[in-house]
């Protein structure tokens, strides 16, 4: 009986083992996909470039975007 209880239980603890890690495998590239898309479209509408200005210690409004664009990669 134990011997029949070992083999069970690494038959089935291998195939469990191998569903959790393809799990987390899928939610950590799943995660990332979903990251880097909210980092393309804050890029894209300009949300990153407004959260960088709104951040310095010295906003220089005045100076344009352009300003704004040196300032941020200057800093």
């Amino acid at each position: 009986m134990d011997a029949l209880r070992k083999t069970l239980a690494g038959e089935w603890g291998e195939r469990g083992q191998s569903t959790v890690e393809y799990a987390l495998i899928v939610f950590a590239f799943m995660a990332s996909i979903v990251g880097l898309g909210a980092i393309w479209h804050g890029a894209r509408d300009g949300v990153l470039l407004r959260l960088c200005t709104e951040s310095l210690s010295h906003e220089l409004s005045a100076r344009g975007d352009v300003g704004s664009v040196q300032d941020v990669s200057l800093y």
